[in-house]
């Protein structure tokens, strides 16, 4: 007679009302506060951990990065966007859309959640328009969400009503700029002034960034944008002082300026990587836009450190 063991099942480590393994996090802060909500998170270990969250209607988080060298992957259908946090780097998540990432430890977060009725009395309060929604750039940072989730860092963990009444403040103030920065309240203007309002100034940069490499043109960003093509690119570049095109090369030759710098990536793989044609293509707009060949900039960086030290 043959005997089988059968093994009890796993059971999953408890996460979370963001999707993190709890157990993992060196700080794990949470304030309620209503309408909006704050918390501190960090994690010092090097894991991978996946996070797999369905859509709801929460609102919308603010993430905002007090430390270096955090990474995560980023999953929206078949691709796969990845980024990478510095101090002040911030992002944006709407609850309302299926979210799927892989992160890869080493992080540090002031996180301030948004509900939709914060945001609507906001705009009320303020006689702003009504915020349809919240977005980002792909690599943006603010320097002011820095200064204020330091502060409000320092006493998320403090009780007594003064500091209440403080983190109340501050998270308005939050609250208050990343309305008008990320969410639009200026569109009536800027679309007056023939600019891109602020919402579709980021998406427009983020589509760029991630769709250009899959063939989509900017004929199809411009409607995603609920624009024409024509008009699209003219309030581009009124925006940014640049043409879409411009600016992409722009943001590519940048990419491919740090990789020079931090890896011992080939300039052909270095040139695949980051969307341009081919090593020649890379070389002529390097050398166009920083003003040396990417190997000559090699060089300098490689000399960078001898030369500090003496």
């Amino acid at each position: 007679m043959i005997s089988r063991a059968i093994s009890a099942p796993v059971k999953a480590a408890p996460k979370d009302n963001l999707g993190c393994v709890a157990s993992k996090l060196r700080v794990d802060v949470h304030v309620d506060n209503g309408d909006i909500a704050f918390y501190r998170k960090c994690m010092a270990e090097p894991d991978l951990e996946r996070i797999a969250m369905p859509a709801s209607e929460r609102g919308f988080l603010t993430g905002i990065s007090l430390g270096n060298a955090h990474r995560r992957k980023i999953f929206r259908g078949a691709r796969a966007l990845d980024r990478h946090f510095d101090t002040d780097s911030i992002y944006i998540r709407d609850f309302s859309e299926d979210y799927q990432a892989d992160m890869y430890g080493n992080f540090d977060f002031v996180l301030v959640e948004l509900s939709r009725p914060f945001l609507d009395r906001l705009a009320d309060e303020q006689n702003l328009p009504a915020i349809s929604g919240l977005t980002c750039g792909a690599h943006q940072k603010d320097a002011v969400l820095g200064h204020l989730a330091r502060a409000l860092a320092a006493n998320l963990e403090l009780a007594g009503d003064i500091n209440t009444v403080f983190i109340e403040q501050v998270g308005l103030a939050i609250g208050s700029h990343v309305a008008r920065q990320y969410g639009g309240f200026n569109a009536t203007n800027e679309r007056a002034k023939g600019a891109l309002s602020a919402l579709n100034e980021a998406r427009a940069k983020e589509l760029l960034l991630e769709r250009t490499r899959d063939g989509v043109s900017i004929a199809d960003i411009a409607r995603e944008c609920n624009l024409s093509r024509g008009y699209f690119i003219r309030a581009f570049s009124k925006s940014t002082g640049r043409t879409p095109h411009q600016w992409l090369l722009e943001q590519r030759t940048e990419q491919a300026r740090r990789l020079v710098e931090r890896t011992a990536m080939t300039l052909s793989e270095i040139a695949a990587q980051c969307g341009f044609a081919d090593q020649s293509h890379l070389s002529r707009v390097f050398l166009k836009l920083v003003g040396v060949s990417p190997g000559a900039w090699r060089r300098h960086a490689l000399r960078a450190p001898d030369a500090s030290e003496g």
